[in-house]
């Protein structure tokens, strides 16, 4: 294995687009219940929402504040190391939100998702809301993780391209939605289980999920890589990115087995072996940041690729003085057997 196809990732996304300028949006009120589609926290979270870096005692609780149906809107604080810390969310979420809404839909719309004429042309543009699942009526070009190029016949392009003439019935699935009141995160679950708090886009949505016996949120939204949902941006340089580079090269990868009955061998690193700061690792240090780690392998490469160019460039540069000598050496052997006529210029 080379060293750049060992390399990890790390960018800081610390914000919420359209949910704050921290990272995280309000709270808002407090309250745990005061909203009929938010359920309670668990009876060991604070009844107001911890300071950041107070004491805690029950390692990984997680505690949601705030009403939003949508947990990325709310504060959620998880007790890690002995004190109280505020995961960071990949989301995409336009805060406040309220919840998605099922119907009524257009006459056109099928009756039921499992009905829906997927991939038959149609002639309108309605959308039709189910549970767990959006259709559309449209030109569909898929943009998620590539975009297609637009067919040409013209200029030959008929295959593995996008025809925005064909309007077909499209549907992006996910989970079915939460119930309401909406379980807040961090209370009791059973293993398996996940709901939905947003409709389905091409690439993801924000779901809940069991983890570890408790609602936590799942970061499978679709990547916000817009410059302007972020800020305080600046890129690195090569220093910073040998640096990089000189990090990932000390991770310690390991094979292992989960605990929860999943036989199957994976391979990663551990978090506790990691060093604090890590942008590998979320600050809270209970989960990984795969963006963050995958940034970190694209600097290393980006640094080894320009010590590469460096050396091809001294190899160039002996090789042309290599064959500057062995042409000399030519001549001098070949003036050694001429007659002093031949030498005279």
């Amino acid at each position: 294995m080379t060293r750049g196809t060992l390399l990890v990732v790390l960018s800081f996304v610390a914000h919420l687009a359209g949910c704050g300028d921290s990272g995280l949006a309000s709270a808002g009120n407090q309250d745990a219940g005061s909203d009929a589609s938010i359920g309670t926290r668990p009876a060991d979270c604070p009844s107001a929402a911890p300071t950041l870096g107070g004491s805690c005692s029950r390692e990984g609780l997680l505690c949601e504040y705030g009403d939003d149906f949508n947990p990325l809107c709310n504060m959620v604080s998880v007790c890690s190391s002995g004190k109280w810390a505020s995961p960071v969310f990949h989301g995409g979420a336009t805060c406040p939100t309220k919840g998605p809404v099922v119907g009524p839909n257009p006459a056109e719309c099928a009756a039921t998702r499992a009905t829906v004429p997927v991939g038959q042309a149609c002639s309108s543009t309605s959308t039709c809301a189910y549970d767990g699942a959006l259709c559309t009526c449209e030109a569909f070009c898929p943009s998620f993780p590539v975009a297609q190029r637009d067919c040409d016949a013209d200029a030959g392009v008929t295959q593995n391209c996008c025809d925005r003439t064909k309007v077909v019935w499209h549907c992006n699935d996910g989970p079915a939605y939460c119930a309401r009141p909406r379980p807040r995160v961090g209370t009791p679950c059973s293993a398996g289980a996940r709901c939905a708090v947003d409709p389905p886009s091409e690439c993801g949505q924000t779901q809940l999920e069991c983890q570890a016996g408790q609602w936590n949120v799942a970061l499978n939204e679709c990547p916000i890589s817009t410059a302007n949902a972020k800020q305080d941006i600046a890129y690195l340089d090569p220093a910073a990115a040998e640096r990089l580079r000189a990090a990932l090269m000390q991770v310690r990868l390991a094979v292992y087995r989960y605990r929860n009955g999943d036989d199957a061998q994976h391979l990663g690193f551990l978090i506790d072996d990691m060093p604090v700061g890590s942008p590998a690792v979320l600050p809270t240090r209970d989960r990984v940041d795969l963006y963050g780690y995958v940034s970190m392998a694209v600097a290393s490469l980006q640094h080894q690729e320009r010590e590469i160019a460096v050396l091809k460039g001294e190899v160039a540069r002996l090789a042309g003085e290599n064959a500057a000598m062995k042409r000399a050496v030519q001549r001098k052997r070949g003036a050694i057997g001429l007659t002093p006529l031949e030498r005279a210029p």
